[in-house]
């Protein structure tokens, strides 16, 4: 991974005060590790210049930050856009090249390109490396994953994913797989999976996802739970056995309903019975309130 632009190593905010103390270099690994967390991981790899005590420091951070904005260029017309080479490059080096005997406590990717055989290289890394946050996105560009990226590790406990499409793959229950995991959030992605279920899961958000068939969800240990704007194309949201259920919101747009013609028996509030506080939106013209018998059922 070629050496990224220089610092201004002799600068007082390098160098400590004005004797020459650098104060900050004395810190132990794991309080630089966490000023280090605040940056982007380019940055944290440029922290390697300052200094020999910095040189390998970034190689053992317990974490990965990439972010497409870090890495755009101007074309030939001067505008501004990704360079999905340069991103692609930097992470594979970055994961040739860090300590593999460290542990990530989480991995952010923004990932600006189709391929999914490039995505699922990095995602195996990261699961490999037993990381307990994993938040991936897409960036408009719908990545499919399946099981040979999101394999099985028993100390996931958070999933974000973002412009994902789930296929049945993820139609088993997810403690099968991550025994641990307690927060799944689910943003702008593509459910053609029928069902979201699991023994350990306690927090659940589906936001502005396009949801393919029927889809359960049911999970007896989930305190929280929101829905929003989904956009049904075939089926219905069926919500069952949630037992611990503290909170619910639920949230419907115009996009709720896909085909207009189509009478669909959604039992979205089926499960929310336990619920202490339960928050509904349904901006929907009443004309069509008829197409949604929803029914609480104790």
């Amino acid at each position: 991974m070629s050496a990224p632009a220089s610092i201004p190593c002799g600068s007082k905010s390098v160098r400590g005060n004005d004797n020459g103390v650098d104060r900050l270099s004395s810190l132990s690994d794991d309080l630089l590790h966490h000023v280090m967390s605040f940056l982007p991981t380019p940055e944290v790899v440029r922290t390697s210049l300052l200094s020999p005590r910095w040189r390998n420091l970034w190689s053992s951070v317990p974490f990965i930050h990439i972010n497409n904005k870090d890495f755009v260029v101007k074309n030939d017309v001067g505008t501004a856009c990704f360079d999905n080479h340069k991103l692609e490059n930097f992470v594979d080096h970055l994961l040739l090249l860090r300590d593999g005997t460290v542990s990530l406590d989480e991995v952010r990717v923004f990932i600006t390109t189709r391929s999914s055989k490039k995505s699922s290289v990095w995602i195996r890394h990261a699961i490999k490396h037993k990381v307990r946050l994993l938040h991936i996105s897409g960036f408009h560009h719908h990545l499919i994953l399946d099981s040979t990226a999101m394999f099985s590790s028993l100390y996931l406990k958070r999933i974000r994913l973002r412009y994902v499409r789930l296929n049945d793959w993820f139609d088993k229950p997810l403690n099968y797989d991550w025994p641990v995991l307690e927060h799944l959030e689910l943003v702008c992605c593509i459910l053609d999976t029928r069902r979201i279920s699991s023994s350990s899961l306690k927090v659940l958000h589906i936001i502005d996802c396009i949801i393919g068939n029927d889809l359960l969800i049911g999970a007896r240990k989930l305190t929280h739970l929101s829905v929003i704007d989904p956009e049904c194309r075939r089926g219905a949201i069926v919500t069952w056995d949630l037992s611990s259920l503290v909170s619910a919101l639920i949230s419907l747009g115009s996009e709720f309903h896909y085909d207009d013609n189509t009478e669909v028996d959604h039992h979205l509030l089926d499960g929310l019975s336990h619920a202490t506080t339960l928050e509904l939106h349904a901006p929907l013209p009443e004309v069509l309130m008829g197409c949604f018998p929803f029914h609480i059922r104790r």
